[in-house]
């Protein structure tokens, strides 16, 4: 009969199928610290049984890619014909193993905190707090029915709840997030890590949190590191002396396991570092000095410095970006963690390599000269990050790799540039863009601060704040101030921006005033434009004149300008096809042939066209004309235009996003009042505060 220990790790590997023992990447759980974590051991607990079972025939070991794991190959282990045949006379017996796959030793004397965390939930939430490594994570993890979310100081409390939500675009509106969150039902939400929330976002994500943690809210379950803002439910010790042995593996004496568990005070993650050559530390400050005297001690000068590379970035790297670190030495030492699919080290390792480092600013520096190598719009954000870090200037770097450095997201952008501005505050440039994203995502207050630091002032994006604020006359005046200033030429280019801003400034059904947008247009000077610049000039009004023919159901006004683009292009043009199916599409009779034709040659329309404004902007008219005699029509169609990326550092991709708010409310009943809050949000933020303001008065009937 073979030991547990053995048994444990045949069934184990017996989950997996025999087809991995030939692929190109297998999962990590067949490398041997995916194994130890899966089985809840420590990596020097596999070696003897390992070791036995090779002897034995029974497994047998390669090198492949791990799944997630960087481009190096790694040793992993497969069961062989003999194996699998006695794993499956050991699974008849006992039956299929249950693992618990989590870092930090698994559960393992924890039975009476779970028990205090699950009643604590009873009453709708509960805090877990504790030092580094001590098994916070594995004790949330040991709960059922849950929505698991490791936050990192790039995210913010939209961020979070689109991980609760699984959603890739979730709601921004904390009354919409909450509406949304309670369709969950009991389903346990999990904020995990949340010291790690940088400052920028900290009031979002404090505000969230104090609307959850009630009585009637969905049950929510927080993670973070001693000492906590919040008043700890469970504070998590070291595990009993008693359980040590059980981490520890049968391999190790039940003295010598008691022994090592006393001396390094239970904590979980410094038992999974030890290794029965290590001399145990002192009773004082026992976990630290067990890392810095023993745990460290065994690294080389080179993987020190990788180590030491790896801990200062700021949140879990997708490890093909570490090829130029040897993270498999790290990993095979147990000091890394892999969140979803990433890569950061342990933080209690990470923590005390911080403390004492005496030259944090050059290891910064080698991190930035490390990430520009690699070519990737995420690899900008880090290298910037470092830049700042490292004490260098970074805002010209910033600001020429703005595009690359947005696609992180609003909230990692807007952490960067505040880090930034911490050491550059008359960077300019820098608070200029801040404003801008704050703007962007409808923070008014931190946009307002921006503003305000700014030597002189930016009526362009002062008129935004006011709009956002619902200060029309201000915004108006902000707009003046902005004209008077501008050269002749960017006025006109001003005034058409606004002209299209006004024309979106409407819900769907409504038919505003168009005589002053009309008056206006007609005032446009074209003729100040540079030549390069007049074409396009020209495009752009005859849009906006066609719009307003549209609206005002005038067919023949609407024929005669799309006639006119169609001479000044000289033939076939994309842009008059489009003009002209927007005018069948709401020009034609309802129900009539007509109708049912400019329907169909519209959908063909959206299907073909790859431009992500011009693609939801053409589907949403398809979606109003649909929704009012073919819901489940609309429906479909809007559900497509949900998986279309907009840009949402553009005017026109907000609006539209906006609108897809709208449509949702408006086509699903059960949840209107989420989405038009939403809806409304994001009208405010696209700087449409007419529409916002009608949302909000049917939100209110409605209500």
């Amino acid at each position: 009969m073979l030991p547990d220990s053995q048994t444990r790790i045949l069934r184990l590997l017996a989950r997996y199928p025999e087809e991995l023992e030939s692929a190109w990447d297998v999962p990590r759980e067949l490398s041997l610290p995916g194994l130890a974590e899966s089985l809840g051991l420590v990596r020097s607990a596999l070696h003897e049984p390992l070791k036995a079972l090779e002897d034995a025939k029974l497994i047998h070991t390669r090198t492949a890619h791990v799944i997630d794991g960087g481009s190096r190959k790694r040793n992993v282990i497969h069961l062989t014909a003999k194996g699998r045949q006695q794993a499956t006379t050991i699974i008849a017996t006992v039956g299929e193993i249950s693992t618990n796959v989590e870092g930090d030793g698994g559960l393992h004397g924890r039975e009476n905190e779970l028990l205090s965390l699950v009643e604590a939930l009873e009453s709708g939430f509960a805090v877990v707090t504790g030092m580094p490594g001590i098994g916070k994570t594995a004790l949330l993890q040991g709960l059922g029915n849950t929505r698991f979310c490791t936050l990192d100081t790039s995210m913010d409390a939209t961020a979070l709840v689109g991980s609760w939500l699984a959603s890739n675009d979730p709601p921004r509106d904390i009354d919409a997030q909450l509406e949304m969150l309670t369709t969950l039902g009991d389903t346990i939400l999990v904020a995990d890590e949340v010291q790690a929330v940088h400052e920028r976002h900290r009031e979002g994500i404090d505000t969230l949190f104090a609307r959850l943690m009630t009585p009637d809210g969905p049950k929510l379950a927080i993670g973070i590191r001693a000492p906590s803002p919040y008043e700890a439910t469970v504070r998590l010790e070291g595990i009993p002396v008693e359980d040590g042995q059980l981490l520890l593996g049968d391999s190790v004496s039940e003295e010598r396991a008691l022994e090592v568990t006393e001396a390094l005070d239970g904590h979980p993650l410094a038992l999974h570092l030890w290794t029965p050559s290590d001399e145990l530390p002192e009773a004082s400050d026992a976990v630290q000095s067990f890392v810095e005297e023993t745990v460290l001690s065994r690294l080389s000068d080179s993987e020190r410095t990788d180590l030491d590379s790896l801990s200062c970035e700021p949140r879990p790297v997708d490890a093909t970006h570490l090829d130029a670190l040897d993270i498999d030495s790290l990993d095979d030492a147990a000091l890394l963690r892999w969140p979803a699919g990433h890569v950061e080290v342990q933080h209690l390792i990470r923590n005390v390599r911080r403390v004492a480092w005496s030259n944090s600013e050059e290891i910064h520096a080698a991190a930035a000269q490390r990430w520009s190598a690699i070519e990737s719009n995420d690899a900008r954000w880090f290298e910037a990050h470092h830049m700042t870090r490292a004490g260098l200037d970074s805002s010209g770097f910033i600001e020429e790799h703005s595009a690359a450095i947005a696609s992180a997201g609003s909230a990692a952008t807007s952490v960067l540039i505040e880090d930034a501005l911490q050491s550059l505050p008359d960077a300019h440039g820098l608070r200029r863009m801040a404003a801008q994203i704050a703007l962007d995502r409808g923070e008014a207050k931190h946009a307002e601060v921006h503003l305000n630091g700014l030597p002189e002032p930016d009526y362009t994006l002062l008129a935004r704040l006011h709009r956002i604020n619902g200060d029309l006359s201000a915004a108006d005046e902000a707009d003046a101030a902005a004209l008077s200033t501008a050269s002749p030429a960017m006025a006109s280019q001003m005034q058409l921006s606004r002209f299209a801003v006004m024309l979106d400034d409407r819900l769907p059904d409504e038919v505003s005033n168009l005589s002053s947008i009309e008056q206006g247009l007609s005032k446009v000077n074209i003729g100040t434009l540079d030549v390069d610049k007049r074409r396009s000039a020209v495009v752009l009004l005859a849009v906006l004149r066609h719009r307003v023919a549209v609206l005002k159901n005038e067919a023949e006004n609407a024929l005669r300008i799309r006639n006119d683009l169609a001479e000044l292009a000289g033939g076939q043009d994309p842009l008059v096809e489009r003009l002209e199916h927007l005018a069948d599409l709401f020009l034609a009779e309802q129900d009539s042939a007509e109708a049912l034709g400019a329907e169909a040659a519209m959908r063909r329309l959206v299907e073909r066209t790859s431009e992500p404004i011009q693609r939801v902007s053409l589907g949403l008219a398809l979606v109003q004309v649909q929704s009012r005699t073919n819901q489940p029509g609309a429906a479909t169609t809007l559900e497509r235009l949900q998986e279309v990326p907009l840009p949402l550092d553009l005017a026109a991709g907000r609006r539209l996003d906006a609108m897809r708010w709208y449509w949702r409310g408006q086509l699903e009943s059960n949840s209107r009042i989420a989405f038009w809050r939403e809806a409304a949000l994001r009208l405010r933020s696209a700087e449409c505060p007419h529409a916002a303001r009608e949302l909000t008065t049917r939100l209110h009937r409605a209500l």
